[in-house]
């Protein structure tokens, strides 16, 4: 059996699409517009980007879907897995998403209005292809899990959450700070410890990192696999070879660069 601590992190490079461009809030509230999605991603593609994450923020308020058009174009020059959600709430709305290139899909906010479409798309999909996003937040004395990329909050807590997307047969989870989102200010620990003790797949976390110390605290955790950025690449301009570099010094088993 492969050793934990010589499985390569992955570092994903997470793009929030609202009509078409990419944005960044802080803590999830208000947005900058960052730039055009193709542009970006074809730039974390050849700095060497594990994965990419496209996440329209606005599809499920407004049930549509508009990424696959998106997909389409970047599956022509990129060729690293690419994760899409927003707005799906069928088999049929993420077979949309596969059809035109998307790997694996993300879903959220349907999935907390109806947990059964959490097993309806692992049976048709496979795990694999299935990400569970969870956008959480500690808030008196609970930890609470959000609707509506981080809008709408959900009267479910995220152990009891975890433990039902889980048995529902996701294959990954993409776990976001609410609290950390693009403000900088380090990792959400408490978050982090939590999600550990109740997640039994692959982790994938996002929130607060602003340098590659913090990502190598996160990875210090064998069952976190994955770290995503967004402001830290967008808005700080960080170079992921960079970030690579760091943490090979760092002693962590990172992927190496893909040749162009």
């Amino acid at each position: 059996m492969l050793d934990c601590n010589t499985v390569p992190k992955r570092i994903i490079a997470r793009l929030d699409i609202k009509n078409r461009r990419v944005v960044k809030g802080i803590m999830m509230e208000g947005v900058q517009d960052v730039g055009d999605p193709i542009k970006l991603c074809q730039k974390y593609f050849n700095q060497g980007a594990d994965e990419i994450i496209l996440l329209d923020t606005v599809a499920s308020l407004y049930q549509r879907i508009e990424l696959p058009e998106i997909i389409s174009e970047l599956v022509k020059d990129i060729f690293i897995p690419i994760c899409a959600g927003g707005g799906i709430n069928s088999c049929q709305s993420a077979e949309s998403l596969f059809r035109a290139g998307a790997d694996k899909i993300c879903i959220n906010t349907s999935a907390i209005e109806n947990p059964r479409l959490l097993a309806e798309l692992s049976k048709e999909f496979g795990a694999q292809s299935i990400v569970l996003q969870v956008d959480a937040r500690f808030i008196k004395g609970e930890w609470r899990i959000f609707s509506n990329s981080g809008r709408d909050m959900s009267a479910i807590e995220l152990p009891s959450w975890l433990g039902i997307a889980q048995e529902a047969g996701v294959g990954e989870i993409l776990i976001t700070s609410i609290e950390k989102d693009g403000t900088g200010r380090g990792p959400d620990y408490p978050l982090i410890e939590i999600v550990k003790k109740y997640a039994t797949v692959p982790i994938i976390y996002g929130g607060g990192i602003s340098n590659s110390k913090h990502i190598c605290a996160v990875f210090k955790n064998k069952q976190i696999n994955a770290i995503s950025l967004a402001s830290f690449l967008h808005i700080d301009n960080t170079n992921i070879i960079n970030i690579k570099s760091d943490l090979k010094n760092m002693s962590i088993v990172v992927r190496e660069e893909i040749e162009q």
